[in-house]
C-alpha cells in the first residue's frame, strides 16, 4: 500500500514537473540531473505496476488452478496457453518414529539430510494397502499437494 500511496504521490509531482533528486555517496550529498530523477520515477513507477500487475496474476492464477483439473491445458486460440499443473510432496514429520518403524531399512529408505526425504520405495510402501507397515509409515509422513498455472506464447500456426 505504502508504494501506490508514494507512486501516486509521484504522479501528482511528475505532472507539475520533474522534482529535484540528491545523490548520497559516503555522506556526501550532490544534486541529480533531471534526467536521472526521471530515471528514478519511471522505475519507481513502473515497480508499482509490477506489483499490481503481479497481484493480479496471482489471482487468475488461483481461479485457473482452483477451476480446472490438473493436467488441463487451456488455449486463448492465437494468443496463449496456460497448463493447471499439480504438485504432491511427501515429508517426514516424525523421523524417530519411522527410524522405529522400519528398523535397520530406515537407511535405505530414507535419504538423511538436515530434513528428512523419503526415497520413492518409501512413498510406494505407505501407497501399499498390502504393506503390513503402511499404516505406522503414513503416520509418519506428511503429503502436501499445491497447483499452479504455466504460460506460454500461442505457437505459430
Amino acid at each position: 500500500m505504502m508504494a501506490k500511496t508514494a507512486l501516486k504521490n509521484v504522479e501528482t509531482q511528475a505532472e507539475a514537473k520533474v522534482p529535484s533528486g540528491v545523490r548520497i555517496v559516503d555522506g556526501q550529498e550532490m544534486t541529480l540531473d533531471p534526467a536521472t530523477v526521471k530515471l528514478l520515477i519511471d522505475g519507481w513507477r513502473i515497480k508499482g505496476e509490477i506489483e499490481a500487475l503481479q497481484q493480479r496474476l496471482d489471482e487468475i492464477n488461483r481461479v485457473l488452478a482452483d477451476g480446472f483439473e490438473c493436467g488441463t491445458r487451456l488455449f486463448a486460440t492465437g494468443v496463449c496457453a496456460a497448463t493447471v499443473v499439480c504438485r504432491e510432496g511427501v515429508k517426514i514429520k516424525d523421523a524417530e518414529r519411522l527410524k522405529a518403524v522400519l528398523g535397520f531399512r530406515f537407511a535405505d529408505l530414507v535419504k538423511e539430510e538436515t530434513v528428512y526425504k523419503p526415497e520413492e520405495k518409501l512413498k510406494e510402501m505407505a501407497a501399499d494397502g498390502d504393506e503390513p507397515l503402511a499404516p505406522a509409515i503414513r503416520a509418519c509422513l506428511t503429503v502436501s499437494t499445491g497447483r499452479s498455472v504455466t504460460w506460454r506464447a500461442a505457437r505459430e500456426a
